[in-house]
């Protein structure tokens, strides 16, 4: 009772100026202000939630444009590289190929044998660049083979780690005489050296010259051993090539055929 005398009060005896309207909204806006300020507050919030998710996916798209511009600029850095690193290999092979009296022509390698058996390579260019079988294959690092066959654009080259490869050899220091064959791996050993003779682990091994098949000097390689065994008459001589030939990228052909007839075509 006591209220509604009050309300009543406050309805007929009002001061100037008072307005129902605003006395009612002023309570209705009292009343819903907590709905109101619930109602922005989402309100800005899922604003800001769609802002950040846009913003997101615009960063995730320069993201992987940017990933995509790295990858690039990658594959041209290593091209660039790549390019560098030939262009020194050819610089040196043909200062290389400038101390050799012999005329040679360079040939990239595109292929290596696959066969458990054999250890060659093979190479670009061939009866068409002036390439015949038995022709000596060197690098600037030292020997890499003997041309075995030969096709018009390609040839196939063994390596002096093939069974098949032998040839004359001296040891630099004492000037030792042996003949060099592959024995596999990246190995060659040393034939008919006397136990008498002087041959030690470190010493390097040297293409004699004498029968054509490589040029005078060229490098073999380096012993690893050299044993004295209890039985026979010569040592036991293992050799390391100088030439790494899964790595060996270009080669020099050298133009003249050994002195030594050599049998093209056979095992």
């Amino acid at each position: 009772m006591t209220a509604l005398m009050v309300a009543a009060i406050q309805f007929f005896v009002r001061p100037p100026g008072f307005s129902l309207d605003r006395f009612v909204g002023g309570i209705g806006t009292y009343v819903f202000r907590p709905v109101y300020e619930s109602v922005g507050f989402l309100r800005q919030g899922a604003s800001s939630v769609w802002s950040g998710y846009i913003e997101l996916v615009t960063v995730s798209r320069e993201n992987e444009e940017l990933r995509k511009e790295a990858a690039v600029l990658k594959e041209n850095l290593k091209e660039s590289r790549d390019a560098v690193l030939e262009n020194q290999r050819l610089r040196e092979l043909l200062r290389f190929s400038k101390t050799l009296e012999k005329k040679t022509v360079g040939a990239r390698v595109v292929g290596h044998d696959v066969s458990p058996w054999f250890q060659g390579i093979f190479i670009e260019g061939g009866s068409g660049a002036g390439i015949e079988a038995g022709m000596s294959v060197v690098a600037p690092a030292g020997a890499v083979g003997r041309v075995h066959r030969t096709y018009p654009d390609l040839s196939e080259v063994i390596l002096l780690t093939d069974s098949r490869f032998a040839a004359d050899v001296i040891v630099e220091r004492t000037r030792v005489r042996a003949i060099a064959e592959g024995m596999g791996g990246n190995l060659c050993r040393l034939k008919y050296v006397s136990k008498t003779r002087d041959v030690v682990a470190g010493d390097r091994i040297l293409f004699s010259g004498f029968d054509g098949s490589m040029p005078k000097g060229t490098l073999l390689g380096t012993v690893v051993s050299a044993d004295r065994p209890r039985e026979g008459l010569f040592l036991n001589i293992r050799v390391v090539s100088a030439v790494s030939f899964l790595s060996v990228e270009e080669v020099l052909v050298v133009l003249s055929r050994p002195a030594v007839p050599f049998r093209g075509g056979t095992p």
